[in-house]
């Protein structure tokens, strides 16, 4: 499972794309690429490129922000169940600022080397979180260079981002700019559990964030 490290971040990749697709280990994968010491955002050497590369997808869970704004995620089967799917839409929402109405969960084909992943629930969850903070993470700095503002003028709300001027760009825009040529290990943080709208909230009434 992902595990945090030492300084509070979570590991994960920028998966080689024309759009933006970000993933998180749903097992341990033995030789998996380690994370950069420096900076989490920096190119991995030509040998862990091509580790990284290798990960077998049955190990992965990825999260896609498509060009019409949409965020897509293939779940595996044995994460099946109303409970889950409407629990992973929950999870992207909170940690990517996205209307749930945006978000599709989907089943991914079912494979024999997936037997041994974890059921729904706990632990499981923490990959899905971690791949959405990566997208987050990724679309904020695509819209600073846009923009041509710090990270710190922007904020992510209803799958827009706006800067301190009032200027706002949908994250279906930023799909490719955010996207990356090459696979990248990368670190991140989670939401804070005080800025959650959804985890953690009874489902009372129309569905929120839609």
């Amino acid at each position: 499972m992902v595990e945090r490290n030492s300084r509070g971040r979570f590991p994960g990749y920028v998966l080689a794309a024309p759009v933006l697709v970000t993933a998180a280990e749903l097992v341990t994968t033995p030789g998996a690429a380690a994370l950069p010491s420096s900076d989490p955002m920096e190119l991995l050497g030509l040998n862990d490129i091509m580790t990284a590369v290798a990960l077998t997808t049955s190990a992965l869970i990825a999260v896609e922000v498509s060009e019409d704004g949409t965020v897509s995620i293939a779940v595996p089967r044995a994460l099946m169940g109303q409970t889950a799917t409407t629990s992973t839409a929950a999870l992207i929402a909170e940690e990517l600022s996205v209307p749930r109405g945006r978000i599709r969960v989907a089943l991914a084909d079912a494979r024999p080397e997936r037997a041994g992943t974890p059921a729904a629930g706990g632990p499981s969850y923490a990959p899905i979180r971690v791949a959405a903070a990566i997208a987050r993470q990724r679309l904020l700095r695509a819209a600073s260079t846009m923009f041509d503002v710090p990270l710190g003028d922007l904020r992510l709300e209803a799958g827009f981002v706006t800067d301190g001027a009032g200027r706002r760009v949908d994250i279906g825009a930023l799909a490719t700019r955010a996207a990356s040529p090459s696979t990248l290990a990368v670190a991140v943080e989670l939401a804070p559990r005080d800025g959650r709208t959804f985890v953690g909230h009874p489902a009372v009434g129309p569905a929120r964030g839609r």
